[in-house]
Protein backbone atom coordinates (compact mmCIF):
# COMPACT_ATOMS: atom_id res chain seq x y z
CA UNK A 1 0.00 0.00 0.00
CA UNK A 2 0.85 3.04 -0.40
CA UNK A 3 1.15 6.10 2.46
CA UNK A 4 -2.11 8.83 2.04
CA UNK A 5 0.36 11.36 3.39
CA UNK A 6 3.77 11.09 2.40
CA UNK A 7 3.18 8.44 -0.91
CA UNK A 8 5.94 5.78 0.27
CA UNK A 9 5.74 2.44 -0.66
CA UNK A 10 7.47 1.43 2.25
CA UNK A 11 6.09 0.09 5.59
CA UNK A 12 5.67 -2.14 8.38
CA UNK A 13 3.43 -4.41 10.03
CA UNK A 14 2.95 -3.41 13.34
CA UNK A 15 -0.20 -5.95 14.49
CA UNK A 16 -2.05 -8.64 12.67
CA UNK A 17 -5.38 -8.41 14.07
CA UNK A 18 -8.53 -5.89 14.17
CA UNK A 19 -10.41 -6.80 17.20
CA UNK A 20 -11.74 -10.34 15.85
CA UNK A 21 -10.46 -10.01 12.60
CA UNK A 22 -7.32 -10.79 11.26
CA UNK A 23 -5.81 -8.00 9.08
CA UNK A 24 -2.88 -6.07 8.80
CA UNK A 25 -1.50 -3.06 10.43
CA UNK A 26 0.99 -1.18 8.58
CA UNK A 27 3.21 1.98 9.93
CA UNK A 28 4.75 4.06 7.23
CA UNK A 29 8.92 3.69 7.60
CA UNK A 30 8.81 8.05 6.19
CA UNK A 31 6.69 9.55 7.82
CA UNK A 32 5.12 7.39 10.75
CA UNK A 33 1.34 7.21 9.76
CA UNK A 34 -0.29 3.90 10.97
CA UNK A 35 -2.81 2.44 8.46
CA UNK A 36 -5.04 -0.91 7.65
CA UNK A 37 -3.68 -2.55 4.70
CA UNK A 38 -7.06 -2.46 3.01
CA UNK A 39 -9.21 -4.65 0.88
CA UNK A 40 -12.06 -2.34 -0.04
CA UNK A 41 -12.19 0.29 -2.32
CA UNK A 42 -13.30 4.16 -2.05
CA UNK A 43 -16.53 3.18 -3.54
CA UNK A 44 -17.08 -0.04 -1.08
CA UNK A 45 -16.44 1.26 1.89
CA UNK A 46 -18.94 4.42 1.05
CA UNK A 47 -21.42 1.44 0.66
CA UNK A 48 -21.15 -0.05 3.42
CA UNK A 49 -21.10 3.06 5.74
CA UNK A 50 -24.26 3.94 3.93
CA UNK A 51 -26.06 0.83 4.43
CA UNK A 52 -24.42 -2.00 6.63
CA UNK A 53 -22.31 -0.31 9.36
CA UNK A 54 -24.63 0.26 12.27
CA UNK A 55 -25.55 -3.48 11.99
CA UNK A 56 -21.96 -4.22 11.88
CA UNK A 57 -21.05 -7.63 13.83
CA UNK A 58 -17.95 -5.64 14.96
CA UNK A 59 -19.99 -3.27 17.65
CA UNK A 60 -23.24 -2.72 19.26
CA UNK A 61 -25.91 -2.73 17.28
CA UNK A 62 -28.08 -0.04 17.54
CA UNK A 63 -31.35 1.45 15.58
CA UNK A 64 -30.82 5.39 14.71
CA UNK A 65 -33.20 6.26 17.87
CA UNK A 66 -31.26 3.95 20.42
CA UNK A 67 -28.28 5.71 19.61
CA UNK A 68 -29.56 9.33 20.04
CA UNK A 69 -30.57 8.17 23.23
CA UNK A 70 -27.48 5.63 24.63
CA UNK A 71 -25.84 6.75 27.69
CA UNK A 72 -22.70 6.68 26.50
CA UNK A 73 -23.83 8.73 23.24
CA UNK A 74 -25.12 11.67 25.08
CA UNK A 75 -22.51 11.38 27.73
CA UNK A 76 -20.08 12.12 24.67
CA UNK A 77 -22.06 14.55 23.25
CA UNK A 78 -22.23 16.61 26.51
CA UNK A 79 -18.63 16.57 26.90
CA UNK A 80 -17.87 17.31 22.79
CA UNK A 81 -20.23 20.25 23.37
CA UNK A 82 -18.35 21.74 26.27
CA UNK A 83 -14.79 21.52 24.36
CA UNK A 84 -16.41 23.34 21.29
CA UNK A 85 -17.60 26.01 23.07
CA UNK A 86 -14.26 26.64 25.42
CA UNK A 87 -12.35 26.83 21.70
CA UNK A 88 -14.93 28.98 19.63
CA UNK A 89 -18.72 31.02 20.21
CA UNK A 90 -20.63 29.19 18.45
CA UNK A 91 -23.71 31.59 19.31
CA UNK A 92 -24.97 32.62 15.57
CA UNK A 93 -22.53 30.63 14.05
CA UNK A 94 -23.43 28.26 10.76
CA UNK A 95 -21.54 25.04 12.05
CA UNK A 96 -21.09 21.66 9.89
CA UNK A 97 -20.28 18.10 11.42
CA UNK A 98 -18.68 15.53 9.33
CA UNK A 99 -20.02 12.50 10.57
CA UNK A 100 -22.85 13.31 12.71
CA UNK A 101 -24.20 9.98 13.43
CA UNK A 102 -27.99 10.45 14.57
CA UNK A 103 -27.42 14.10 15.21
CA UNK A 104 -26.93 13.89 18.87
CA UNK A 105 -24.14 16.69 18.93
CA UNK A 106 -26.35 18.52 16.01
CA UNK A 107 -28.74 18.90 18.86
CA UNK A 108 -26.64 19.90 21.44
CA UNK A 109 -24.88 22.79 18.84
CA UNK A 110 -28.21 24.29 17.98
CA UNK A 111 -28.92 23.85 22.07
CA UNK A 112 -26.04 25.99 22.52
CA UNK A 113 -26.78 28.76 20.60
CA UNK A 114 -25.83 27.75 16.91
CA UNK A 115 -27.78 29.48 14.14
CA UNK A 116 -27.48 26.48 12.07
CA UNK A 117 -26.04 23.41 12.20
CA UNK A 118 -25.35 20.81 9.29
CA UNK A 119 -24.55 17.01 9.34
CA UNK A 120 -22.49 14.80 6.58
CA UNK A 121 -23.94 10.95 7.25
CA UNK A 122 -23.46 8.30 5.02
CA UNK A 123 -25.24 6.06 7.22
CA UNK A 124 -28.82 6.27 5.59
CA UNK A 125 -30.47 5.12 8.88
CA UNK A 126 -29.11 7.70 11.20
CA UNK A 127 -29.21 10.17 8.65
CA UNK A 128 -32.67 9.70 8.35
CA UNK A 129 -33.16 10.20 11.98
CA UNK A 130 -31.32 13.70 12.42
CA UNK A 131 -33.43 14.63 9.63
CA UNK A 132 -36.46 14.06 11.52
CA UNK A 133 -35.48 16.55 14.24
CA UNK A 134 -35.23 18.79 11.86
CA UNK A 135 -31.80 19.04 10.61
CA UNK A 136 -30.30 19.29 7.40
CA UNK A 137 -28.27 16.26 7.08
CA UNK A 138 -26.38 15.21 3.43
CA UNK A 139 -25.21 11.67 2.90
CA UNK A 140 -22.04 12.15 0.34
CA UNK A 141 -18.69 12.75 1.42
CA UNK A 142 -17.73 16.01 1.85
CA UNK A 143 -14.65 16.36 -0.86
CA UNK A 144 -17.69 15.09 -3.18
CA UNK A 145 -19.97 18.02 -2.15
CA UNK A 146 -17.94 21.06 -3.56
CA UNK A 147 -18.41 23.56 -0.24
CA UNK A 148 -16.87 26.89 -0.24
CA UNK A 149 -16.69 29.09 2.65
CA UNK A 150 -19.79 28.55 3.50
CA UNK A 151 -19.24 27.86 7.34
CA UNK A 152 -17.67 29.25 10.54
CA UNK A 153 -16.41 26.14 12.06
CA UNK A 154 -16.16 22.41 11.32
CA UNK A 155 -15.88 19.99 13.40
CA UNK A 156 -15.60 16.06 13.64
CA UNK A 157 -15.57 13.62 16.25
CA UNK A 158 -14.26 10.08 15.66
CA UNK A 159 -14.59 10.23 12.05
CA UNK A 160 -11.12 11.09 10.38
CA UNK A 161 -10.04 7.77 10.91
CA UNK A 162 -12.74 6.48 9.26
CA UNK A 163 -12.54 7.61 5.51
CA UNK A 164 -10.60 6.24 2.41
CA UNK A 165 -8.19 9.59 1.97
CA UNK A 166 -7.81 12.00 4.98
CA UNK A 167 -6.37 14.15 3.00
CA UNK A 168 -9.11 14.91 0.00
CA UNK A 169 -11.49 15.36 3.43
CA UNK A 170 -9.28 17.56 5.35
CA UNK A 171 -8.93 19.63 2.10
CA UNK A 172 -12.35 19.51 1.66
CA UNK A 173 -13.17 21.06 5.34
CA UNK A 174 -10.65 23.85 4.49
CA UNK A 175 -12.32 25.12 1.06
CA UNK A 176 -15.43 24.94 3.27
CA UNK A 177 -14.22 27.05 5.81
CA UNK A 178 -14.92 30.53 5.63
CA UNK A 179 -12.27 32.89 5.92
CA UNK A 180 -10.79 32.94 9.84
CA UNK A 181 -13.03 29.39 10.09
CA UNK A 182 -12.17 26.62 12.97
CA UNK A 183 -11.95 22.81 12.59
CA UNK A 184 -12.66 21.47 15.49
CA UNK A 185 -12.32 17.46 16.43
CA UNK A 186 -11.08 14.03 18.04
CA UNK A 187 -9.79 11.06 16.60
CA UNK A 188 -8.20 7.56 18.83
CA UNK A 189 -4.63 8.37 19.36
CA UNK A 190 -2.31 6.16 17.76
CA UNK A 191 -0.12 7.30 21.12
CA UNK A 192 -2.04 5.76 23.58
CA UNK A 193 -0.67 4.64 26.60
CA UNK A 194 -2.34 1.27 26.59
CA UNK A 195 -0.57 0.83 23.26
CA UNK A 196 3.02 2.79 24.20
CA UNK A 197 3.40 0.92 27.51
CA UNK A 198 2.17 -2.22 26.99
CA UNK A 199 3.23 -4.52 24.30
CA UNK A 200 -0.10 -6.84 24.99
CA UNK A 201 -1.72 -8.41 22.06
CA UNK A 202 -5.61 -7.93 24.01
CA UNK A 203 -5.05 -4.18 24.00
CA UNK A 204 -3.91 -4.22 20.53
CA UNK A 205 -6.71 -5.85 19.15
CA UNK A 206 -9.04 -3.81 21.06
CA UNK A 207 -7.56 -0.59 19.93
CA UNK A 208 -6.89 -2.00 16.16
CA UNK A 209 -10.93 -1.71 14.94
CA UNK A 210 -10.99 -3.18 11.29
CA UNK A 211 -13.40 -0.60 10.95
CA UNK A 212 -10.57 2.21 11.70
CA UNK A 213 -8.37 2.64 8.37
CA UNK A 214 -6.22 5.07 9.92
CA UNK A 215 -4.73 6.05 13.44
CA UNK A 216 -3.33 9.50 14.03
CA UNK A 217 -0.22 9.84 16.52
CA UNK A 218 0.13 14.25 17.45
CA UNK A 219 3.18 13.89 14.72
CA UNK A 220 1.05 12.70 11.91
CA UNK A 221 -2.38 14.88 12.34
CA UNK A 222 -0.36 17.78 12.65
CA UNK A 223 1.20 16.84 9.68
CA UNK A 224 -1.99 16.20 7.54
CA UNK A 225 -3.24 19.91 9.33
CA UNK A 226 -0.37 21.76 8.72
CA UNK A 227 -0.12 20.73 4.82
CA UNK A 228 -3.76 21.05 4.12
CA UNK A 229 -3.35 24.82 5.12
CA UNK A 230 -4.57 24.88 8.87
CA UNK A 231 -2.95 27.17 11.35
CA UNK A 232 -2.36 27.61 14.73
CA UNK A 233 -3.05 23.57 15.63
CA UNK A 234 -3.51 23.29 18.98
CA UNK A 235 -3.68 19.63 20.31
CA UNK A 236 -4.45 17.70 23.54
CA UNK A 237 -5.61 14.31 24.64
CA UNK A 238 -8.16 12.72 27.09
CA UNK A 239 -8.94 9.88 28.39
CA UNK A 240 -12.57 8.35 26.74
CA UNK A 241 -12.40 5.32 28.79
CA UNK A 242 -12.49 4.38 32.39
CA UNK A 243 -8.34 4.35 33.07
CA UNK A 244 -8.47 2.47 36.20
CA UNK A 245 -10.78 -0.74 35.00
CA UNK A 246 -8.56 -0.49 31.84
CA UNK A 247 -5.10 -0.83 33.71
CA UNK A 248 -6.91 -3.50 36.02
CA UNK A 249 -7.78 -5.66 33.54
CA UNK A 250 -4.53 -5.26 31.15
CA UNK A 251 -2.71 -6.60 34.48
CA UNK A 252 -5.19 -9.11 35.02
CA UNK A 253 -5.35 -10.18 31.21
CA UNK A 254 -1.58 -10.55 30.60
CA UNK A 255 -0.23 -13.23 28.92
CA UNK A 256 -4.00 -14.47 28.46
CA UNK A 257 -3.66 -13.97 25.03
CA UNK A 258 -5.50 -17.39 24.23
CA UNK A 259 -8.57 -15.64 26.15
CA UNK A 260 -8.42 -12.51 23.85
CA UNK A 261 -11.58 -12.58 21.69
CA UNK A 262 -13.70 -13.25 25.65
CA UNK A 263 -11.90 -10.29 27.24
CA UNK A 264 -12.59 -8.11 23.99
CA UNK A 265 -16.15 -9.06 24.12
CA UNK A 266 -17.20 -7.68 27.84
CA UNK A 267 -15.61 -4.82 26.46
CA UNK A 268 -17.31 -4.14 23.16
CA UNK A 269 -20.64 -5.96 24.29
CA UNK A 270 -21.47 -4.86 27.79
CA UNK A 271 -23.75 -6.32 29.34
CA UNK A 272 -25.24 -3.53 31.75
CA UNK A 273 -23.83 -0.01 32.57
CA UNK A 274 -21.81 -0.92 34.85
CA UNK A 275 -19.71 -2.53 31.95
CA UNK A 276 -19.69 -0.01 29.84
CA UNK A 277 -16.38 1.40 30.80
CA UNK A 278 -16.53 4.49 28.27
CA UNK A 279 -19.54 5.43 31.22
CA UNK A 280 -17.74 7.54 34.69
CA UNK A 281 -18.92 5.85 37.98
CA UNK A 282 -19.80 8.44 40.03
CA UNK A 283 -20.24 6.13 42.83
CA UNK A 284 -16.85 5.28 42.99
CA UNK A 285 -14.76 7.88 44.54
CA UNK A 286 -11.29 6.28 44.86
CA UNK A 287 -12.42 5.49 40.96
CA UNK A 288 -13.14 8.76 39.83
CA UNK A 289 -9.75 10.67 42.01
CA UNK A 290 -7.53 7.93 40.34
CA UNK A 291 -8.97 8.91 36.95
CA UNK A 292 -8.56 12.61 37.38
CA UNK A 293 -5.18 12.21 38.54
CA UNK A 294 -3.96 9.62 36.15
CA UNK A 295 -5.58 11.57 33.15
CA UNK A 296 -4.02 14.89 34.12
CA UNK A 297 -0.85 12.96 33.88
CA UNK A 298 -0.74 11.05 30.72
CA UNK A 299 -2.38 14.02 28.85
CA UNK A 300 0.66 16.25 29.94
CA UNK A 301 2.61 13.74 27.69
CA UNK A 302 -0.34 13.53 24.52
CA UNK A 303 -0.54 9.67 25.49
CA UNK A 304 -4.73 9.88 26.49
CA UNK A 305 -6.96 7.63 24.38
CA UNK A 306 -8.44 10.23 21.81
CA UNK A 307 -6.77 12.98 20.27
CA UNK A 308 -8.33 15.86 20.03
CA UNK A 309 -7.27 19.17 17.64
CA UNK A 310 -8.17 23.03 16.85
CA UNK A 311 -7.12 24.56 14.42
CA UNK A 312 -7.65 27.47 12.31
CA UNK A 313 -7.78 28.88 8.86
CA UNK A 314 -5.85 32.04 8.01
CA UNK A 315 -6.89 33.30 4.62
CA UNK A 316 -8.26 36.78 2.96
CA UNK A 317 -11.60 36.97 2.84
Amino acid sequence: MICNYCRSEESDIIAEYTRFEKNNVLQCQNCGLVYLELKKSKEEIESYYSSDYCQAPTHQRLSADEHFHNKVIQNDANNRILFITENLDIRGKRILEVGSASGSLLHKLIEYGCREAIGIELTEEYANYARSLGFTVYTHPIEELNLREEFDGVVSFHTLEHVYDPMAVIQAVYRALKPNGYFLGEVPNQNDWRIQIFDDKIVKRLHYDPDHYYYYSPITLRNYLGTCGFNNITLQTIERYNSLVQLRNILRNQGRERNAEEALRKYIFPKNEREEVRLPHVDDPVESRFNRLFERGVNLELMGNCLRFVTEVRRVA
